[in-house]
């Protein structure tokens, strides 16, 4: 079993997921995720430390695999009124909406489980004549609500 404290995730990436990642012009060393299976390719499950500022609003979006959030430090307004502390756990189905999701004064840090990684990185958002488009991180595109995370922006190289 390892063990990793809160906020430190695991300091070694694999290979294949470096590599994958440098074809986008991404730094796969600087997420800080967890790989939670033996599959060496997108297709295995991960968790992210996500770490918000304060007052920071991550947009309404959702991604298109099954995920699980839970809150570790601070609070959430998960947008429907209810507000996620620590210990409070949220799920969304593949393809389901969720948000905009609002952190308090101190900011919030959860680990969001997704049911592949592939999915972390397609973001599905509501267009303007209401239809669901996909964003790829990976190529560049966000939606146009987004807002980078400090917490994620060493993930992104300059090309």
């Amino acid at each position: 079993m390892k063990f990793f404290p809160l906020g430190e995730p695991p300091d070694v990436t694999p290979g294949w997921f470096v590599a994958e990642m440098a074809e986008c012009g991404m730094d796969a060393e600087a997420m800080p995720l967890w790989f939670l299976g033996d599959a060496q390719d997108l297709s295995v499950p991960a968790a992210l430390l996500l770490e918000m500022p304060p007052n920071y609003t991550l947009f309404r979006h959702g991604h298109p695999c099954a995920r699980f959030e839970v809150v570790v430090q601070g609070a959430l307004d998960v947008g429907d009124g209810r507000i996620a502390k620590p210990g409070d756990i949220f799920t969304a189905d593949a393809g389901t909406l969720y948000g905009p999701h609002k952190t308090g004064p101190e900011g919030a840090t959860t680990i969001e489980v997704f049911g592949h990684l592939e999915g972390m990185f397609r973001l599905l958002y509501e267009g303007k004549n209401g239809w669901i488009i996909e964003a790829d991180v990976r190529r560049g595109e966000v939606p146009p609500e987004y807002e980078a995370i400090p917490s994620l922006e060493g993930g992104r190289v300059e090309k």
